[in-house]
């Protein structure tokens, strides 16, 4: 009997790596050599294919450039999983640009995907969750079946201020608005007027699962610092309200350690014990939910409703 459409899941992972996170705290870096990002994406990869887990993964356009980068990126693709899109250049304050900018980090960023899949990614993920209802439009005109940028929590603002002041960083006032708190919990079609409500968008919202009722973000970067039984009563909570499970991971989360003190973020907690809570966390998703890339899990919502 095939699943329902409520225990379908999907897992994201942003390839966000180290010369993307130095550039959120303002800090140039080359693209190259770039631990985050390889040790990160070797870690899935085998995680992956130990648990038999086809994943999503949202690339940066510029990292395609990057032989060692793309040699595991092609890895990606022959084993299964999706390749999205996540910008060329990763610029954050995404929806501050001009159209025709974002335009071409889209464009670019499909192009050098492309040159790995031999097609257009058709899921997309704005840099720091930074999307409004003209970037929403404008992938949906350029045929895109769905975006990701959704976080529907009320938090964010505050926790980017906490970060600023624990990281002694710029307090960033782009990404999601306390607003996205009333944003739907589960796949939805977004208005041409607002991001968090439900409209006529063609393009379907595959929003960031949060904590139901108290809209607190549970993703992997939380999860990775709180704990295992954080993680899982969230899990209980989610499947017991019958909410699809969009849940996200980020390069660094089984990325090497990372000694430098302008990514203080990104240290504390050995990689021995990430992979462990990684993999428990992942056999947890897969023995609950049917788990299906991004893309199918948004033909499945297109194709039977929700």
């Amino acid at each position: 009997m095939a699943a329902k459409v409520s225990q379908l899941a999907t897992i994201q992972v942003d390839l966000d790596g180290l010369w993307t996170n130095l550039q959120y705290y303002g800090h140039d870096a080359p693209v190259s050599p770039d631990i985050v990002f390889t040790s990160g994406l070797r870690r899935y990869l085998d995680l992956f294919e130990e648990l038999g887990i086809k994943a999503t993964f949202f690339v940066i356009g510029k990292d395609v450039g990057i032989p060692e980068k793309k040699v595991l990126l092609q890895e990606a693709h022959e084993k299964g999983h999706e390749l999205a899109n996540h910008t060329f250049t990763h610029p954050f304050g995404f929806r501050k640009l001009s159209a025709s900018q974002q335009q071409a980090e889209i464009e670019q960023g499909e192009r050098a995907i492309g040159s790995i899949t031999g097609k257009k990614p058709r899921g997309f993920k704005a840099p720091g969750y930074d999307v409004d209802t003209k970037i929403l439009s404008l992938l949906a005109e350029k045929g895109y079946l769905y975006d990701s940028s959704v976080i529907p929590t009320p938090a964010y603002p505050l926790l980017m201020k906490i970060n600023s002041i624990l990281t002694r960083s710029v307090s960033r006032n782009h990404g999601p608005r306390w607003s996205w708190g009333m944003a739907p919990n589960a796949p939805y079609h977004p208005s041409s007027k607002k991001v968090w409500r439900k409209g006529n968008n063609p393009l379907l919202e595959l929003p960031c699962t949060t904590f139901p009722v108290l809209r607190i973000p549970i993703h992997a970067t939380f999860a990775v610092k709180l704990g295992y039984p954080f993680f899982r009563g969230a899990l209980e909570v989610v499947k017991k309200r019958a909410i699809p499970l969009n849940y996200e991971f980020h390069a660094a989360d089984l990325s090497d350690t990372i000694i430098d003190s302008r990514l203080g973020h990104l240290q504390g907690i050995p990689i021995e014990k990430r992979m462990a809570l990684v993999r428990k966390m992942l056999a947890a998703i897969s023995t609950n939910y049917e788990l299906r890339t991004s893309i199918e899990l948004a033909q499945e919502f297109i194709t039977h409703g929700h």
